[in-house]
This record gives structure tokens, C-alpha cells and sequence, in this order.
């Protein structure tokens, strides 16, 4: 996805955006009013949960982002299942999961975390899942054999501990990967690999840095923590900024139209 930014003249810079990926881990704490103003197109919000089942206020807004995960724990049961739909999606960790018994129960979209080292029965235990997105947080550099498990993964995401080393050449298949970091590190983790990025910054971001950081970095995704309202407050500008970036789609000319 392509990042603009485009000077108008004259006066000051316009941030312009063919379209734009923010990702919102929140709380469920956070006030569903609050929830509303964030549950927009170009959103992905990642619900962080006590307990399986969430309000049905929440759920009804978590429908209206492009797209939500809720943090969900085994046992499961029919209840669980139907606040899931076409945009609502389960997110499961990994380890100490019953992956039969997962697999039988899931809709489709499931989003898998795995913390740790990438196993072969990991690896093989995602491919039974297929799910439609795994962040992996791996404890320090990836293997050689951890990232070759990766290669049939979906909307894989990366979150390492700590900097990866540079590449001396890129990564084979890198682009199909998101390299989450701290957008301080966005330019030394991993140099040279050709990951896509997802930087972490800051909820309270200003506008004019956000435009100083879409330019210098095109293709980003962004993500974000939301813990309280607060939070959310700050998070909804920055939603509105972005949303505000990407112009209405124009209507197509009439028949004959030059």
C-alpha cells in the first residue's frame, strides 16, 4: 500500500492517502462509546479479553472496523462462536492449545499468537489451524529453519524482542512479511532484509509527526496500545487524521463524459 504526501500550494502540507492500516491493541475496559470512534475502515483492532464472552455493545462496534481479533481461551462453546462474523474474528495463543478441538470449534478467520521458538510440530500445528493471521514473537534472531517454517504462513507478523541483525542481501520472500518494531528501530532492525513494516508508535502522535513518518517510511502499517479511555480518546484523533488523509472516492463520469 502506497503512502502520499502532497505539497499544496500554497500553504502548508496536506497529508494525502490512498488508503491506510492502523492496528489498535485495546482493552476491553476501554468505554464502548469510546470503542465507536475507532471501529472504522482501515482499523484492525485486536481485543485483549478477561473472559470469552465481551459485551454486546462491544461486539456491535467491533463489527464496523475492517477488521477484529478477540483475545479467546479454551474451553469454548457455542456462545463463544456466534459473536464472530465476517469482520469479528477469534484470536488464540498457541501454546497449550488443543488444536483438534480448535480447529472443529473455529470460524473462519482465526488469528494465532506464538511466543517463543518456531517448532516443526509449531509449525505444522499453524498449518492445521490456516489461519488467516500469526504474530510471532520470537525470543532473539530466528533460525534459518524457524523463518523456512514461516514460508506458508498468512498475515504473518514478526515482533521480535529485541533488533534483528542486518541482511547482507534481502530476505527471500520478505516483503510477505510484517516486521513490527518500535519506530525507533525501524531503520536498524533487520536493515536490508526487505521486510514490510509495522511501527509502533506512540498513541498520542501529532499530526505533523505522523506525516514526517509516512514519508520517510511508504508502506508502513502502524499499530498502537489503547489501554484505557484515555488512550482511546488520543487514538480516535489519530484515526480521524488518517481517515481525513484518504479522499471520497469519486463518482464515475456519465456516458459519453470526456
Amino acid at each position: 500500500m502506497a503512502w502520499l504526501l502532497l505539497a499544496a500550494s500554497p500553504g502548508p502540507e496536506v497529508l494525502v492517502l490512498p488508503g491506510f492500516r492502523l492496528h489498535l491493541e485495546t482493552s476491553e475496559d476501554v468505554e464502548p462509546d469510546r470503542l465507536e470512534a475507532l471501529a472504522r475502515p482501515g482499523v484492525v483492532l485486536w481485543l485483549r479479553t478477561r473472559s470469552n464472552l465481551v459485551k454486546r455493545s462491544v461486539a456491535e462496534r467491533l463489527g464496523r472496523a475492517e477488521s477484529s481479533y478477540v483475545q479467546v481461551r479454551q474451553p469454548l462453546g457455542a456462545a463463544v462462536r456466534e459473536q464472530f462474523g465476517p469482520r469479528v474474528h477469534p484470536l488464540v495463543a498457541l501454546e497449550g492449545l488443543d488444536v483438534s478441538a480448535f480447529r472443529r470449534w473455529a470460524p473462519v478467520g482465526t488469528a494465532v499468537d506464538v511466543v517463543g521458538a518456531l517448532s516443526a510440530d509449531g509449525a505444522q500445528a499453524l498449518q492445521t489451524l490456516r489461519p488467516q493471521a500469526v504474530r510471532w514473537q520470537p525470543d532473539g534472531e530466528p533460525t534459518a529453519e524457524e523463518w523456512a517454517r514461516t514460508g506458508g504462513f498468512h498475515g504473518l507478523e514478526v515482533h521480535p524482542t529485541a533488533g534483528l541483525p542486518a541482511c547482507q542481501r534481502p530476505f527471500k520472500g520478505g516483503g510477505r512479511i510484517r516486521l513490527r518494531v518500535p519506530v525507533q528501530q525501524a531503520e536498524s532492525s533487520a536493515s536490508g532484509c526487505g521486510f514490510a513494516l509495522r511501527l509502533e508508535v506512540p498513541v498520542s502522535i501529532t499530526e505533523a509527526e505522523l506525516k514526517q513518518l509516512l514519508v520517510h517510511f511508504p508502506g508502513a502499517e502502524l499499530w498502537t496500545r489503547v489501554d484505557n479511555d484515555t488512550d482511546a480518546m488520543a487514538a480516535a484523533a489519530l484515526v480521524a487524521v488518517l481517515t481525513a488523509a484518504v479522499p471520497a472516492v469519486r463518482a464515475p463520469p456519465a456516458p459519453g463524459a470526456r
